[in-house]
């Protein structure tokens, strides 16, 4: 084998190599994020036992101990909610459609301490565009029914 061949060689395989790599590096990072705010709420009473990612964003609850996660890693910052559900009376998901300040919100309405909103999907921040809105509308409502049930 010459010189030349064997170079070539090894530029195409950094050349298919790099990409996996940083995308594995990337993953591991977003898993550990994942597994690091879990933890932090695992140490409390809570054990999240029904959790859906979608595009991004995690749902999680704890039917037992009552209590509703969300986790945006699209974020520039990671946003997560927590809400204790014993201290909320009810669960409603507002849908925002005003030009580009489209957003899907879900208001947490409480009894004796300040109500709670979680803005589940913001347009502004969607690079996309308004291709998401309405996976993001249909797992929004499933999770109202979800976090309605543990009433």
């Amino acid at each position: 084998m010459d010189t030349s061949s064997l170079i070539i060689g090894l530029v195409l395989t950094l050349v298919c190599a790099l990409p996996i790599i940083y995308i594995a590096k990337a993953q591991g990072k977003t898993k550990n994020k994942i597994k690091e705010i879990f933890s932090r709420y695992h140490q409390g009473k809570f054990i999240f036992t029904t959790k859906e990612t979608h595009f991004k964003k995690i749902f999680a609850l704890d039917e037992q101990n009552k209590g509703f996660l969300f986790v945006n890693l699209d974020a520039d910052h990671d946003d997560t909610h927590f809400v204790d559900l014993n201290e909320v009376t009810s669960c409603r998901i507002e849908e925002i459609n005003a030009g580009t300040n489209s957003k899907i919100i879900m208001h947490f309405k409480s009894g004796t301490k300040e109500n709670k909103e979680v803005v589940l999907y913001d347009l502004e921040s969607d690079k996309l565009g308004n291709i998401y809105w309405p996976g993001n509308e249909q797992i929004a409502k499933k999770w109202q029914k979800l976090i309605e049930d543990c009433f």
